[in-house]
């Protein structure tokens, strides 16, 4: 017999293009830990169970404080802020607590925690979808806080594909307004990515809501700012809901 065939050896080329694409996930490590090493300070301010849990939920990714004239953020759960330094930003439970912060010091940034019926309709809607929560997008919270599924998606299907009202009137329990609070100051802190949040601002006239209020209305974040989400049309139904908070939270 002849001798055997030698076996090619076969040489694999990594392109430049692909040793970065492989670099994300061997420095997913390296990343955590410089994200962990620069936690952003909140304070977080109450004094019941819901302050308590909002506390330890803002554990999970910041580094939690009770001094509110230092930190470059700050959740007031319950009570009121007291002093916060004049750049910092802010999110107090009402429209009302918002106006009135924001006209005590106007240069923090300040917003109402706004979100809790839009946490509870879409942790409704993904029970009847059958899905995860981390799975409904864009469910809305106008106004001093009422939802609005019109434009929601459940697990990527439009969220009135199963259900008929773009207004439902969820129950709104204490983990929801846990949840809502802690959203809120992580999304200013941190960012959303584009997705949409909601939460109390001063109104500036977009979706007839007039000036000279707090406003719920949904937005996007990047960590310490905010930007108005614009282009969403609105139903009779829900602009007639979106008229009589306003004229309540003119007349409050």
């Amino acid at each position: 017999q002849g001798e055997p065939t030698p076996k090619r050896v076969l040489s694999t080329v990594v392109s430049p293009r692909a040793m970065l694409s492989r670099a994300p996930r061997a420095m997913r490590g390296l990343a955590l830990g410089a994200r962990m090493m620069s936690k952003p300070s909140v304070a977080v301010l109450g004094s019941g169970p819901t302050a308590a849990a909002a506390k330890a939920a803002v554990g999970e990714w910041a580094t939690v404080t009770d001094s509110a004239n230092s930190a470059p953020y700050v959740l007031v759960v319950d009570g009121a802020p007291g002093s916060v330094k004049a750049d910092a930003v802010v999110a107090v439970p009402t429209c009302a607590d918002a106006a009135k912060l924001a006209a005590a010091v106007p240069t923090a940034k300040v917003v109402a925690v706004t979100a809790a019926p839009a946490v509870a309709a879409a942790a409704e809607l993904a029970s009847k979808a059958g899905v995860a929560t981390s799975e409904v997008a864009n469910v809305i919270s106008w106004g001093s806080g009422f939802a609005d599924i019109s434009h929601a998606t459940v697990g990527g299907k439009w969220a009135l594909t199963i259900t008929d009202s773009p207004l439902p009137s969820p129950a709104v329990t204490p983990e929801a307004e846990v949840e809502a609070a802690v959203s809120t100051i992580k999304a200013l802190a941190l960012g959303t990515d584009g997705a949409w949040v909601s939460m109390g601002v001063p109104a500036v006239g977009d979706f007839g809501t007039g000036t000279g209020v707090y406003y719920s209305v949904p937005v996007v974040c990047t960590p310490g700012d905010y930007k108005r989400v614009g282009g969403i049309t609105l139903s009779p139904p829900v602009a007639a809901a979106m008229e009589a908070s306003r004229a309540s939270l003119a007349g409050a």
